[in-house]
């Protein structure tokens, strides 16, 4: 089996994110621009409209960040390898973040509050003001010099259509600010004109301009001040100066200053609070999007780590066929390659070994086997060689001889007959055939078999009447059997009590029937602890060893576990956990 991480899927998510990033900080960049531009101004649709733009998507990042911290929470609380590592990840990134996040928001709120200070504090305001206040003072100061002028030319009225020149002359002496004069005929022809020519006035323009009131005409390039007097009867003299260019346009932009400084000037005690405001929603979004990247790139750190840590598990459990397949050349893939050539070698050293293990059992098994049976011969043959001495002696006592030589040689035939039918029981056990039957059954019937022997008795008063096990029922009333002989064995002749009781137990998911086998016998002797399951191995003088090593076999073929407890002067117990288990009570309620 081969495990292999597919990285295309996460370096696309990670490339996606980027993307979205880069593209929500030039998103953050237009609206903060416009949303501060106008926020002075008013709070219209636009402004609402952006606010729940800007209030929606955190809101969506902060959802999916919130599933992953379950999932993060989920796996940390069913044990997941790699979860505490991918946590420290994630505090690592979030430490990064913040440590770079926060002193720029403070770095930044302070630099613009120290602008706004010197914007606000440094005489900005009283400058727009004087500014707006001097172009105003020096506008009227033309309209008044261009009335009183007028009067004045009301007066030598018949001097100036008499000598128009001289007069413009004089007027220019006295007074330089006046550009031009004209002065038109009672039929609206033009009589005179001195001055500028940019400024000159077509005689159809003439009516626009009313008499005793100071008008301004603005054209692209200029802005002239004119004033209409009517002088010796029907005649019209046209009085105008040039206001300095760009004076109109600047007046305008003075005005819009002072007005929008005003404005920003009244919300100045609280325009703090509105960037910090500002910055923590429009950051706030980045904030969330740098941690959801930290969560996909502590996935790629980890996982091949968690790869491994699975496969290492599975290779303990005793599966050989596991690799890890890498993309990446890091140093984390020459891990992996020396993971999967040490999982190669212990592969074959395990077969090996197995093989090892396999001729070095059946060489015991052998030896064992030819020691037990070479044990029987030796007074088999001792009393066939006597009773043949004695028959070609023809000794007197044949006859006393020859029944007790055949029945040491008939027992001694059982004790290899037994021998044998435990070995070939031992070598040949079937598989379970398992069906549901009632535990106190199978104990009543392998008590039964003992139920002769005076003095010992087996107890299984505790055992419930209705409570089911899942077994072969031959080969547990065999188990049952072997422990009883071994429990009476072990009284030395004395009698005594076996005592079975039975619990119902969980072990993770899975439901266990706890067996107790309690004897009064010796005891097992410290020393003997680790071979009291191993095949043919036995205290008792006309013993097999093969009673345990069955009773275990069996066992471990349903699936379950045996162990003991011992005392050499309070006796034995085995415990024997067999998986479902049930009272009939619960058989109808789908518990199986």
């Amino acid at each position: 089996m081969k495990q292999s991480r597919n990285s295309t899927t996460s370096l696309t998510s990670i490339f996606s994110i980027v993307f979205l990033y880069l593209l929500i900080v030039a998103v953050v960049i237009v609206l903060s621009q416009q949303l501060l531009t106008e926020f002075s101004f008013g709070f219209d649709a636009s402004n609402a409209l952006i606010l729940g733009g800007a209030l929606a998507f955190p809101a969506v990042l902060l959802v999916i960040l919130l599933v992953q911290a379950f999932r993060l929470v989920r796996d940390r609380a069913a044990g997941r390898p790699g979860v505490g590592f991918k946590l420290r990840l994630l505090v690592f990134f979030g430490v990064v973040v913040l440590l770079a996040s926060v002193p720029q928001a403070v770095l930044s709120i302070t630099v613009i509050n120290t602008v706004m200070s010197s914007w606000f504090g440094g005489g900005t305001g009283g400058a727009l003001e004087g500014g707006l206040a001097a172009s105003l003072r020096h506008y009227e100061a033309k309209v008044e010099n261009l009335e009183r002028v007028s009067e004045r030319l009301s007066s030598i009225g018949e001097n100036l259509i008499a000598n128009p020149e001289d007069e413009w002359l004089d007027l220019r002496a006295i007074n330089p600010d006046i550009d031009a004069l004209q002065v038109f005929g009672p039929g609206r022809e033009e009589l005179f004109f001195g001055g500028a020519e940019a400024v000159r006035l077509d005689a159809h323009d003439l009516p626009a301009v009313r008499d005793g009131m100071v008008m301004r005409d603005s054209s692209a390039e200029t802005s002239v001040l004119r004033v209409r007097t009517s002088v010796g009867g029907d005649a019209i003299v046209v009085l105008s100066i040039v206001l300095p260019a760009g004076f109109e346009r600047s007046a305008e932009l003075l005005t819009t200053a002072r007005e929008s400084f005003l404005q920003y000037e009244r919300v100045q005690p609280v325009f703090l609070l509105l960037l910090v405001l500002f910055y923590a929603l429009f950051s706030f979004p980045l904030i969330l999007m740098a941690i959801l990247v930290s969560f996909l790139l502590s996935d790629e750190i980890i996982r091949p780590i968690v790869q491994l840590e699975e496969a290492t598990r599975r290779v303990a459990e005793g599966d050989f066929s596991i690799r890890i397949l890498t993309r990446s050349k890091d140093d984390l893939s020459l891990l992996v390659d020396s993971f999967n050539r040490m999982v190669g070698e212990l592969e074959r050293a395990r077969v090996k070994m197995k093989q090892t293990e396999k001729v070095a059992a059946w060489q015991e098994i052998a030896q064992r086997l030819a020691h037990e049976i070479k044990n029987p011969l030796t007074p088999i043959k001792l009393s066939a060689e006597r009773l043949m001495r004695k028959y070609h002696a023809a000794s007197e006592d044949f006859d006393a001889t020859f029944e007790p030589a055949m029945r040491s040689i008939i027992s001694e035939v059982e004790n290899l007959n037994e021998l044998l039918s435990e070995f070939r029981a031992f070598t040949r056990l079937p598989k379970p055939q398992r069906e549901r039957v009632i535990l106190r059954d199978l104990v009543d019937e392998a008590a039964a078999m003992y139920a002769h022997l005076q003095g010992h008795i087996i107890r299984y008063d505790s055992l419930a009447e209705d409570l089911e096990v899942v077994v072969d029922p031959k080969q547990m009333k065999q188990v049952f059997v072997n422990l009883f002989r071994n429990a009476f064995d072990a009284m030395n002749g004395e009698g005594g009590e076996v005592n079975i009781s039975a619990d119902l137990v969980t072990k993770g998911n899975t439901g266990y029937c706890r067996i107790r086998v309690q004897d009064s016998g010796r005891g097992i002797a410290p020393e003997h602890y680790d071979q009291v399951f191993n095949p043919y191995f036995t205290t008792k003088p006309d013993g097999t060893g093969l009673g345990l090593s069955i009773v275990e076999r069996v066992v471990f073929d349903h699936d379950g576990h045996i162990w003991f407890e011992t005392s050499e002067s309070a006796g034995t117990t085995f415990f024997i956990d067999i998986p479902g288990a049930w009272s009939a009570d619960e058989s109808d309620t789908g518990n199986r």
